[in-house]
């Protein structure tokens, strides 16, 4: 198998992978993750690595005979291609007739299957511990609906107890996915503010061409590849989608307590909690609790691609679909919504400062903090040193006099925070920062865009 894109990042679930591999024992496995993150380029990858056959599901009701005859070709068995197998206890059957040296067998988009054949995953059971589970096979289930492979994960399942692993396999964060392109730190943020760490948009992402042109192409018109991508996804695993629409619209705008989202979506309050617990579950919406602790949390949007498509896109698809070019109508909003964007970038910089032990300190927690309409935008915290990190993230260029006062402000607000006794330092993450070096001397901790290269 050659595979000719760019590898980047997804080394701990290469390894990962490879030490099941390399184990030796019987391996049943769990791989799954929302589509476009990857999983079926890092399985190809690793099917490169050491062999083995991918059975892709389409959605159909060929599939036993699709996957008898990719099997056939594999093993090169002409009587497997003239009589396919009938039902999944013989598929299973054959590939423990298989497996009596190391095999590694990846069924792709699992949940095809599944929803085809109610009984495909009481067989695997069944047949694991008959037969599958004295021989020497890796078995990987890899699937993209999320909510169903967690299902495939929970107590409930039939195979529940005989996985010997299972992997999410997430987006990538700034650091790694911006490796796509050799763009400047800040035209990065502006793709990772739409794309976020999905790999399949990064790779659609045509560093040839202006931001703005790339959006109109890929986004921000009838029939662009990501036009529909919220719809899409969020039609793949729910019913019926218009008050999950109307929740993240109302995050995307802003509200984000509980009893704003209910009112700003208008959805009673007794019936908000289950649905944004299947975004949750979904991936696509977080609640977030003050670092020190609290129970009223906030709730925003995880994926960027949803965050930016429920602001911008979705209340314009009436001009979008007449042909209007809407990117000067998003400009006028679009620095306030990276502001947001850049906070989170933030945090995985210093998450990366802190992992190669470039702060004052090594904190164990990090987050945001509010109370009472005051708010810090990163706090990191080391409780057992007590040791306190206070940080405002601001996507904008500062002269020295106005980061001065925004650290003053900071150690104000640092003092809210009730940890007495604490030693505290203070730092300033922005586009640009003049005056950083004077700063810096003085004991302040200033980053800029400079910075972000590790």
């Amino acid at each position: 198998m050659i595979l000719t894109s760019k590898f980047i990042d997804r080394e701990s679930e290469l390894e990962f992978l490879r030490s099941r591999y390399a184990s030796g024992k019987p391996e049943l496995i769990i791989l799954y993750g929302r589509r476009r993150i990857g999983k079926t380029y890092l399985l190809q990858r690793f099917l490169s690595e050491v062999g083995g056959i991918y059975l892709l599901a389409e959605e159909s009701k060929t599939i036993l005979e699709d996957f008898s005859e990719r099997l056939a070709e594999y093993f090169n068995d002409p009587f497997l291609r003239e009589n396919p197998l009938q039902s999944w206890k013989a598929f299973f059957t054959y590939l423990a007739g298989k497996s009596g040296e190391r095999l590694l067998v990846v069924i792709d988009e699992v949940q095809y299957v599944a929803k085809a054949h109610r009984e495909f995953l009481s067989v695997l059971q069944k047949y694991w511990d008959l037969h599958l589970s004295k021989t020497k096979i890796m078995l990987v289930l890899c699937g993209s609906l999320v909510s169903f492979m967690e299902g495939v994960l929970s107590a409930k399942s039939p195979i529940y107890g005989r996985r010997t692993g299972a992997w999410k396999v997430e987006e990538m964060n700034f650091f790694k996915v911006r490796e796509f392109h050799p763009l400047s730190t800040e035209e990065a943020v502006y793709v990772y503010s739409v794309f976020g760490g999905v790999p399949q948009y990064w790779a659609d992402y045509n560093p040839n061409l202006d931001f703005w042109d790339n959006l109109r192409f890929l986004l921000l018109s009838k029939g662009a590849k990501y036009y529909d991508e919220p719809k899409y996804l969020l039609k793949e695993e729910l019913r019926d989608v218009s008050r999950y629409f109307s929740i993240l619209r109302a995050i995307a705008l802003g509200y984000t307590r509980f009893g704003e989202i209910a009112d700003k979506a208008r959805i009673e309050k007794n019936s908000l909690g289950k649905y944004l617990l299947v975004l949750q579950e979904m991936g696509y919406v977080t609640e977030e609790l003050p670092i020190t602790g609290g129970k009223r949390g906030r709730y925003r949007i995880a994926d960027n691609l949803f965050s930016f498509w429920f602001r911008f896109v979705y209340p314009r698809r009436s001009e979008i679909e007449m042909g209007i070019d809407v990117v000067d109508d998003i400009k006028r909003n679009f620095n306030e919504y990276l502001g947001f964007v850049f906070e989170e970038i933030a945090r995985e910089f210093l998450i990366e400062l802190n992992r190669v032990g470039k702060l004052p300190f090594r904190f164990t927690k990090i987050g945001r903090w509010w109370r009472k309409g005051e708010e810090i935008d990163l706090v990191a915290l080391n409780e057992r040193e007590k040791r306190a990190l206070f940080v405002k993230v601001k996507w904008k260029d500062l002269s020295e006099r106005e980061a001065r006062g925004i650290l003053k402000d900071l150690a104000r607000k640092a003092k809210l925070v009730r940890l007495e006794g604490w030693e505290k330092s203070y730092g300033l993450v922005a586009k640009d920062v003049e005056g950083k070096e004077e700063l810096g001397r003085e004991g302040w901790f200033i980053w800029d865009l400079r910075d972000f290269s590790f």
